[in-house]
Parts: structure tokens; sequence; C-alpha cells
């Protein structure tokens, strides 16, 4: 069964997605098409069709909305590399169209707009599977084993992350325009098009096309990994500042990048995430989860690497040392081997499908067989998706009202001071 699927939206990651779709076909599992794309730019999606005819021998029709696709493109599904705010919007109305849904992350741009995806596809039978790729990387895979499984360190107690650079952000790296508002605006001038700065740093920067800074952009991967390490939180304490200008700014006036957040998991593990890249001098990076038998150090300190723990990249491979409470010491490369030695052949296939061990090219085939019924359910689906920005989103609720926040309370809505705003500019109402 060839699957047909549609790209919707040609921007960076989206780029990301089709180098993992060329990685499938040289693994000998090319049973798909794409066979349109689309994008409100031009350019971007003739870019895109272009990258996908050399790469996959195919050129898709492109076009210019995704309304158009629905109605005439001829697909199975759609792949969604949008900006956040547009997520559920296009999902549904995908859904509701009959087809399936692969969504970038963050799911949703605020809970409210997971649970009417996720719910969306429970009414119509749709898979909606949440595109996180660091959690199925073999780092990602072997720590949560570490921590759960292994016993090699006993149980979880408390992690510490802690990282220190003046380090920009790329995705960050100009202070925006304030709005009049700053529980709601963070780039009026961006919307009102005087604003020159490039596309993806623009929508990037207005909180209600992105629904936060770097806590909720790649800080979902983040949020994402704990929750996949470590369980439910109970409650989390932040406070989050920008301090680059030289004048300390709460988040609600310039995007945070400066942060201090206290976790405490239902588990009783506790941990910290405090992080700057506006820490001008000496450097630092350190990322330690401490059990009862010992500790578990991430020591990749790759780009990103305040977001993404154990992370792999075509670049390098992650790096990590164990050390037991009696001083055997692990390499990551031996925990690696050690966590694949406990697979059966079934498992190693379902985790690395063709030997896969890019996190993409692993979701993109999960939902290729899902869309096929060789695969119950995602691994991400659009109830875990939601739980997962939840979490960032109670970061920021507990910023912005100096309380610690309860997660269940952001969860169900109870508390959601943060998230209002968004949620009555997208109509987002009960």
């Amino acid at each position: 069964m060839t699957i047909r699927l549609a790209l919707i939206g040609c921007g960076s990651i989206s780029r990301r997605h089709v180098l993992s779709m060329q990685d499938l076909q040289l693994r000998g599992r090319g049973d798909f098409v794409v066979s349109a794309v689309c994008d409100a730019n031009q350019e971007a999606a003739t870019e895109r069709a272009d990258m996908l005819e050399e790469l996959l021998g195919v050129r898709p029709a492109i076009f210019p909305t995704y309304q158009a696709v629905i109605a005439e493109a001829e697909v199975d599904a759609v792949d969604l590399c949008l900006p956040h705010g547009l997520h559920h919007g296009v999902a549904v109305d995908s859904m509701e169209a009959g087809l399936h849904v692969l969504c970038e992350k963050p799911l949703g741009i605020t809970v409210k707009a997971c649970r009417l995806m996720a719910e969306t596809a429970e009414k119509t039978g749709k898979v909606l599977s949440t595109a996180a790729p660091h959690r199925r990387h073999p780092g990602q895979r072997t720590a949560r084993w570490i921590l759960n499984e292994s016993g090699l360190i006993g149980s979880p107690q408390s992690f510490f992350h802690s990282f220190r650079s003046a380090t920009v952000l790329r995705r960050h790296e100009q202070e925006p325009a304030k709005g009049p508002d700053p529980a709601s605006l963070w780039a009026e001038k961006s919307r009102s098009g005087g604003d020159q700065r490039p596309e993806h740093i623009r929508w990037r920067q207005d909180r209600l096309m992105s629904g936060g800074g770097p806590v909720l952009d790649s800080g979902f991967h983040y949020c994402d990994s704990l929750r996949y390490y470590l369980g439910e939180v109970d409650k989390v304490y932040a406070e989050l500042r920008a301090v680059k200008s030289g004048k300390p700014l709460p988040f609600t006036e310039a995007p945070e990048d400066t942060v201090f957040v206290t976790f405490a998991f239902k588990s009783g593990v506790t941990g910290t995430w405090a992080w700057s890249v506006a820490a001008p001098g000496e450097e630092a990076y350190d990322v330690t989860f401490y059990g009862t038998r010992g500790s578990l150090r991430e020591t990749t300190n790759a780009p990103f690497s305040i977001f993404h723990l154990f992370q792999r990249t075509s670049e390098f491979r992650e790096t990590a040392r164990l050390t037991g409470a009696d001083g055997t010491i692990y390499s990551m490369e031996r925990l690696v081997e050690m966590h694949r030695a406990t697979l059966s052949p079934e498992e190693e296939e379902f985790l690395y499908p063709g030997g896969a061990t890019d996190g993409f090219s692993v979701e993109i085939w999960e939902f290729l067989e899902l869309l096929r019924g060789n695969r119950e359910a995602p691994e991400i689906d659009g109830w875990e998706g939601m739980r997962s920005i939840a979490l960032g989103d109670a970061i920021y609720e507990s910023a912005l009202t100096g309380e610690a926040i309860r997660y269940e309370d952001v969860l169900s809505g109870a508390r959601s001071s943060y998230q209002d705003p968004i949620d009555a500019h997208w109509g987002l109402t009960d």
C-alpha cells in the first residue's frame, strides 16, 4: 500500500522531514509518495518540490492553500510543518475531510487547541501523531531505560540542569517590539508589517502565533523528554527574564533568555532547569540525574543542548557517563549497546526501523505504519502532545503569576491566565 502524503508548510523544518523521508527510502522503506506540497510562499513551495523530486524521484504538485490540498489533492494524510498557531485549524479541517495528520511540535498553540485536535481525531477516527523526534533517538531511549528499568543507578531522586553562555538563540536573536498589553503581545510591529526581520524570526516572537518563547518552542522537546524519563509533574515554580539588554525585563516584555525552573514530580523526584544565553564570560554546562545508587551525566553539550538531552545528529553522537555508587563507570556508547541488547528483534525493529536512529525518520515511519494498520496507536498522540505542551504552559503560568503552579490545573484549564489572551485571539473559547 503506497501512502500518499501532502507536505503543508515548506519552511526549514520541512527540509528536515524530507531528508528523513530519503533516509527511509534508502533503507528500503520507501513505499510512500509526497504527491503535494503547500505554502503561502510560492518560492518556498517550489524549493521543497525541487528537493522532493531530486531526493525521492517524484515531483509533487504545488498548491497555494491547504484548503486547495484538501479539496483537490489525492492524498491520504498531511504532514504539517506550519507556525504553531496554524496547527489546530489546519489539522482539524484535514481530519474532518478524512485525512490523517502528522503535526510538528508543539502539537497546538495552547492546551485548548491541543484538546480540540485530540477530540477531533477521536471523533473522526483519524490518526493524529505529534512529531517529537528527540525521545525517539537512541540516547533518550537508553536514558529512559537507565532511569526506569536497568537499576544501574537505582531509583531516580533528583536532577540538575545548568547551562550558561553568551550564545544567542538562533530563533530569538533580536528583541521584539513591545505591544501595549505585555500579557498578550510581544510583537505588534511584526503583525503591522513594519518589521524587517526574517519571517521565521518574526512569527516566533509574536506570542499569538508562537504560543511562547524558547521555553515553549524548542522547550517543548525538553518538557516532553522530562515526562518521558520521569513521569508526570506535580507542580512547577519558574522565574523567566530577558537580560541581554543589560536591564532585566520580565518575559512578558521580551522573549526569555534567562530561565530558572524547579520541577516537583508526582513520583517524588525533584529537579532544576536553569539556563541563560545572555551570560557573558565563563560558560558552563552540566546535566546530571541522580538515583539511589549512582548518577547519569549528559556530556554531549551540543547545539541546543539547553533543550535536547542525549541528542544525536548527522554530525555527532550523544555522550554521557554513568557512575555507580561503587565507582563503576559506563560510557554512553556502552549504555546504548546494553539497552539494545535487551531488545528482541521485533522490539529493535519497532524502535529503530531498518536500523534508523534518526528521530525524524522513526516518527515518520511510525506514522506510515499506523496508516497501514501495522501499529495500534501513535507513541505521542494528541493527548500525549497536549500533556507536554501543558508543562511548558505551566512554566509560563508560574512566571506570570509568581506562584508555584500545579501541572494538573493547567492541563484541566483551571489555571490559564497565560494562555487566555492566546485562546481569545484564536477563538478557542468554551
